[in-house]
């Protein structure tokens, strides 16, 4: 097994759905960055040092599946210093990962209507990590060249905001911040890279190497599954449904958290976005009246876009 680190260098944008375009938008479009990168972004950092590979006949998930040569990514986990997080979307905030299980037991006794969560989930936020936000502003581009050459489109003045998110600020601006994914891999080329990270241009350290085991440690039984990042189904059918189909092992389910409506990025390739999804978001959890088996759940995930890393979940047993 392998794991990826992205060092965090500067505040970054890992832009949620909804276009970002002034000339589209109009006059102060914004964008807001999400707390962490999706899968697709980190998927797409890891493609770019393996060469270009033509995909444009195929889909976008089976595009990376090729350029990353069968991997799965697990993720993401964010360490500072020696301290692992996961997002928790739900709440806004990454939760320590030491914290997981006894969220996702409070959130089964939610459900349960055994407790009233108010004053426990207090303390797991308490301890949690949430980084700065800050406002860029800047002015929209005239349409690229050939020789892509950005251009500012001072004419019609099309000012922009867009809103990053910063690990490294106050106290923790010297000290090591990285983004982790586990890689369920046989084999793969190990080294170190400078990618690009995220919109804007930004950049990061990336470094691929063997390890023995997981960043987690994943149980052999698990009847809690915390969503490490979105599960996502497609739009028109029902989500509920299509879940308890491909968790039919597990018997009856009940899920904490929310459901929205994600997309997953824009294809260079292709110039065009990529589809929308229906997403079960970071931080909700999922309660199965019989157990699964841990590493295998832990190292499949769960819905579309599964081998990108999309559906990762932290198996828990209580």
């Amino acid at each position: 097994m392998y794991r990826a680190l992205f060092r965090v260098l500067e505040p970054y944008l890992f832009r949620g759905p909804g276009e970002f375009d002034p000339s589209t938008r109009g006059v102060y479009s914004s964008a807001y960055s999400l707390l962490a990168p999706s899968p697709s972004t980190i998927a797409g950092a890891i493609a770019t040092t393996f060469g270009y590979i033509d995909t444009s006949h195929m889909g976008w998930d089976s595009a990376y599946s090729m350029v990353l040569k069968g991997m799965k990514l697990r993720g993401p986990y964010l360490r500072r210093k020696s301290t692992y997080y996961v997002e928790n979307r739900v709440n806004g905030v990454f939760l320590m990962l030491n914290d997981v299980p006894n969220y996702s037991d409070m959130r089964k006794k939610q459900l349960c209507e055994e407790m009233r969560e108010e004053l426990k989930e207090e303390e797991f936020i308490k301890r949690g990590f949430i980084p700065r936000t800050l406002t860029f502003t800047g002015i929209g581009l005239e349409t690229r060249t050939e020789e892509m050459k950005k251009v500012a489109d001072e004419v019609r003045g099309l000012i922009y905001t867009a809103n990053f998110i910063d690990y490294l600020s106050g106290r923790d601006a010297n000290i090591e911040i990285t983004i982790e994914f586990d890689i369920v891999s046989e084999k793969m080329k190990t080294g170190k890279y400078v990618v690009r990270l995220g919109g804007e241009g930004r950049a990061s350290l990336l470094e691929i190497l063997k390890v023995d085991s997981y960043i987690y440690r994943v149980p052999e039984k698990a009847n809690l599954l915390y969503v490490l990042s979105p599960i996502l189904y497609e739009t028109g059918i029902e989500f509920m449904k299509k879940l308890k189909e491909d968790l039919w092992e597990a018997g009856d389910i009940k899920v904490y958290g929310k459901i929205e409506i994600l997309g997953v990025g824009y294809s260079e390739m292709k110039k065009k976005r990529k589809p929308i999804y229906q997403a079960l978001i970071p931080g909700s959890v999922i309660s199965l009246e019989k157990s699964v088996e841990g590493r295998k759940i832990y190292e499949e995930g769960i819905g579309v876009g599964k081998e990108l890393g999309f559906g990762s979940v932290i198996p828990v047993e209580r």
